[in-house]
């Protein structure tokens, strides 16, 4: 799922992330000191530079494919190991379950590293709530404290990320009640839990009193709050992460041969793991009441649509709630549950055995083929953007490998339909990475002599001046003799603009002070060479 396309794509956006972390100290990186309450945002973000920068590779992004498919994996695996507690007799369930995490597929976000924080969060959360298990089950009052005291701070890791998780998190430890009725260690356990999301939610509601209206999150709320409208936006969004033979959705970047060739393999894997579980463990050959496996698949399908519907409600406070676009990420974990869940039930229509295994593993072979058809689609998809983005910048970097500090690059003939950027923040974030140290800024020109969208740079007179507050800049204007105009090309190979064109100067300029020789230099920096693939 992961390895198809992921391993030689990058940041076509969000390119301030990894900015961030090449402009900051080490430790200081690992947090997001302009948001309060989503501090530790940055944590996958500044760990994978880090580990190029030991590795001698600063300025690839393998490093940042690697840990966003150890987070892929380790929510998967995390739940497989809380369901062992829970269900220490039926390992093949818990395999299934924890399976079919990680072949949850339904976000269309699924595979772009930009969203890394997504994985981080969750996998926070898991981990909170497998350390809690163990602390429960510790018989050891030292041991189980630590335990605890390890989940409140994982708790606190993925609250102060990313604010979604808050309602799971408020109700996954009632899960403890299924096996544990210690009451004294209970609540110690859930006196130490609850204290973190209380402190949360004051923070936040403090922060919202007192905002004015004026923080990002209150920028992209809803404007409709009638019931029906939140009623219907939740049951769309729970339809569209339970319904796996609709996961593969939108445009094809990859040929669905090679796709449906790989899914298949996946299926394939999914039944011998499956298999291999059943058969190391021998628990087919031991008796099990009807009336017992029934329960425990009831309680698995009651618990998993519990944490399905729990996982959508922060996001329908959003105006692109039906979006699909990084909110069916968290609903990964119950959507899971109540997939094996289904497939257990399903499977008691045989009255042997060995058909029941069939079909229980056949269910979940079909959904790790279209999960797993739907992740390839979706890397593809991601790929394809940042080939274009890469491809954008190495145009760029053929003409000027090098240049003065104060020089803004001018990109022209951008596709305005097939655009590698988006918004002008992308290209001068971009530019920031290309020439690392050096103060630039960039501005990119559609091929009918239009702007990109966004606050850009405006040429008038001998100079070029900022137009609008937008994000930080290196510096608030430069000479007009500081610029370098590269043409670009859908063939890959761009050229340098002879002569200031007329549509980049929004008054008239002096044109003559257009000297690009006098401010390109070189070589290409191998931190840019890494980070593009140039090489």
């Amino acid at each position: 799922m992961w390895g198809a396309f992921n391993p030689h794509s990058g940041f076509p956006y969000e390119t301030s992330l990894p900015y961030m972390s090449e402009t900051t100290s080490a430790l200081k990186g690992f947090l997001c000191l302009n948001d309060s309450l989503r501090i530790q945002m940055n944590t996958f973000y500044q760990l994978p530079y880090l580990i190029g920068e030991a590795m001698g590779i600063q300025g690839s992004y393998v490093p940042y494919q690697v840990v966003y498919a150890l987070l892929w994996w380790a929510r998967g695996f995390l739940v497989f190991l809380i369901l062992r507690k829970f269900l220490p007799g039926s390992l093949s369930v818990c395999y299934a379950a924890g399976a079919l995490v990680v072949l949850h597929a339904s976000d269309g976000a699924l595979g772009w590293v930009g969203q890394m924080n997504q994985f981080g969060v969750i996998f926070w959360m898991v981990l909170a709530f497998y350390l809690l298990t163990l602390g429960a089950d510790s018989a050891n009052w030292a041991l189980a404290s630590l335990y605890v005291i390890a989940a409140g701070l994982c708790e606190y890791m993925s609250l102060w990320s990313y604010e979604s998780p808050l309602l799971l998190l408020l109700v996954l430890p009632l899960c403890l009640l299924f096996r544990w009725r210690s009451w004294r260690k209970l609540a110690f356990i859930y006196g130490a839990w609850y204290s973190i999301p209380a402190i949360y939610i004051r923070l936040t509601t403090l922060r919202y009193v007192n905002s004015a209206g004026h923080t990002y999150q209150q920028s992209v709320l809803r404007t409709g709050w009638s019931w029906q409208s939140l009623l219907g936006d939740w049951f769309f969004n729970i339809r569209a992460s339970l319904e796996f033979w609709n996961w593969p959705r939108g445009s094809w970047k990859a040929p669905k041969s090679e796709a449906y060739l790989l899914a298949t393999i996946a299926a394939l894997v999914f039944i011998a793991c499956g298999l291999a579980f059943i058969r190391l463990t021998q628990e087919n050959r031991r008796p099990n009441p009807l009336v017992e496996r029934m329960r425990t698949w009831c309680a698995l399908l009651g618990v998993g649509f519990i944490l399905v519907a729990l996982s959508f409600p922060v996001y329908l406070l959003l105006d692109s709630a039906r979006g699909l676009w990084r909110t069916q990420f968290l609903s990964g974990i119950g959507a899971s549950l109540v997939l094996a869940a289904l497939a257990g039930l399903t499977s008691h229509a045989f009255v042997r055995q060995t058909a029941k295994i069939a079909l229980f593993l056949a269910f979940g072979a079909l959904i790790a083929f279209f999960g797993s058809a739907s992740a390839i689609q979706k890397c593809a998809l991601h790929r394809w953007v940042w080939e274009r983005h890469r491809i954008a910048i190495k145009e760029i970097l053929q003409v000027a490998p090098g240049v003065q500090p104060g020089t803004v690059i001018v990109l022209t003939n951008v596709p305005k339909d097939n655009d590698p950027f988006g918004h002008q923040m992308w290209l001068d974030f971009a530019l920031r990475l290309v020439y690392p140290g050096i103060p630039v800024a960039g501005v990119y020109f559609y091929a009918d002599g239009t702007p990109g969208p966004g606050d850009a740079w405006k040429a008038g007179g001998n100079s070029w001046t900022r137009d609008g507050a937008g994000y930080p800049q290196f510096f608030p204007g430069t000479s007009l003799a500081n610029t370098v105009v590269v043409h670009y090309e859908p063939s890959g190979q761009g050229k340098l603009e002879a002569a200031l064109p007329a549509f980049v100067c929004a008054t008239p300029c002096a044109t003559e002070l257009y000297h690009p020789g006098s401010v390109i230099t070189g070589p290409i920096s191998p931190i840019a060479s890494r980070r593009y693939r140039l090489d």
